[in-house]
């Protein structure tokens, strides 16, 4: 029970000072720094990707060879038995 009032006294500490500290700061205008009428590339970047990371795999696959799995070992040298 002393560990929930106590627990709940922190967090009521915790929420007071954050809105006292929140009400003291000026409210200079709008919170945005700069213009809005820039253009957003992010959108033609990543679909510009996708498609060259598609065509890259399809590419790839049509006439590769098999892999070897990742966990495959190739060794140089062969086993040595004692």
């Amino acid at each position: 029970m002393t560990a929930i009032l106590f627990a709940l006294a922190v967090v009521a500490l915790v929420v007071y000072g954050l809105e006292r500290n929140h009400r003291r700061q000026p409210h200079l205008g709008s919170r945005l720094a700069g213009g809005t009428d820039t253009e957003d590339r992010d959108l033609p970047r990543v679909t510009a990707d996708l498609r060259a990371v598609t065509a890259r795999s399809t590419a790839r696959h049509r006439g590769a060879a098999p892999r070897r799995p990742v966990g495959a070992v190739r060794s140089i040298h062969p086993a040595r038995s004692a």
